[in-house]
């Protein structure tokens, strides 16, 4: 393939023509230029600098050897020598990453795929087990940036928290009690250290008959104070208002507003705690406790998790119980 360079200075039926190298490497030994005469009467070339695309994509910046003026008979051509400019290479442009590109995973069910770089945790995903009437907690959580590089929109999450209370005391080994709480909110960094959301939030038994939901609008912010040695502290206040008539009196029990607070080390230890309605009389508290299995070898990717509650409404159809309870298990995220 030949690449055309015209000289700007050169007369109109002079034609500069560069035969491009196939690589930056292959430029280094020198490029030919041709200077093609298709008019009828001689013409003087003088060689200047130009810029050739190596058949490899790289730009190369190219100079004459000899940059005494040539004349080239009519219907006829000259052979020049060029030299790439110092630097030598100039670097081929690197492929641009396809934007919003699929995860694509074959499973023994079929090829699956997904925009996988959109998700991210939202509350934690474990599973924890106590003895006795505490049984099993089962948690899923995730949250999806369904706009990704749009400016604004960047914040809005879409996300998805069930939480499971799994009876295993009993013979047949039910879940007595399922939490549904999809969530709608906007995220924004305030200050590298401050994250601040404001959005709705349903939350349900998933039933017909006995259905116990509530809606909510909430504003929240989480504040983050590194401490030394990759360790580092959170404060998160939360505070929320009620929507419809759904809710009967959870109010009462769930209050308006929380309070969390964290400490832990990146790759290591975390604990976190959260007082719900904590001024009022009906309050409740549950505390996380969380070390990656990753620092004790074996490669597995999950965490050794704690989980204890204290006060009401651990399950939402609960909400006027007060209970206590204690679980160990394992996390993937925290």
């Amino acid at each position: 393939m030949i690449a055309l360079a015209l000289l700007l200075a050169a007369p109109q039926t002079l034609r500069i023509v560069a035969e491009p190298p196939a690589s930056a490497g292959a430029a280094e030994s020198g490029v030919q230029v041709f200077a093609l005469n298709e008019g009828s009467e001689p013409v003087e070339a003088v060689p200047s600098e130009m810029t050739v695309v190596a058949a490899d994509g790289t730009r190369l910046r190219i100079v004459p050897v000899d940059t005494a003026t040539a004349t080239v008979a009519p219907g006829g051509f000259r052979t020049l020598r060029y030299r790439v400019v110092a630097p030598a290479v100039a670097q081929a442009t690197p492929p641009i990453p396809a934007k919003d590109a699929e995860t694509v995973v074959a499973t023994a069910s079929g090829t699956r795929s997904g925009f996988l770089d959109r998700f991210e945790p939202h509350e934690p995903i474990y599973g924890a087990f106590g003895l006795g009437s505490d049984g099993a907690k089962l948690q899923f959580s995730l949250a999806v940036r369904p706009f990704d590089g749009a400016g604004l929109l960047d914040g809005v999450r879409l996300a998805w928290t069930q939480t499971m209370f799994w009876a295993i005391d009993a013979p047949s080994g039910p879940f007595r009690s399922t939490n549904y709480s999809p969530e709608v909110y906007y995220q924004r960094a305030l200050t590298n250290d401050l994250v601040g959301a404001v959005g709705y939030a349903h939350d349900s038994n998933g039933r017909d008959a006995g259905s116990i939901d509530v809606n909510r609008l909430f504003a929240s912010a989480s504040y983050a104070l590194p401490i030394g040695d990759g360790w580092q502290v959170e404060a998160t206040p939360k505070a929320w208002t009620y929507v419809g008539t759904g809710y009967r009196d959870l109010d009462r029990y769930w209050g308006n507003w929380s309070l969390g607070a964290a400490i832990g080390q990146a790759d290591g230890l975390r604990i976190a705690a959260t007082l719900r309605n904590p001024l009022g009389s009906r309050r409740a508290g549950e505390l996380f406790a969380s070390y990656p299995l990753t620092r004790i070898g074996g490669g597995t990717g999950l965490y050794v998790f704690g989980q204890a509650f204290s006060g009401y409404g651990e399950a939402i159809d609960d909400y006027r119980l007060r209970s206590s309870s204690a679980r160990l298990g394992i996390a993937f995220t925290r």
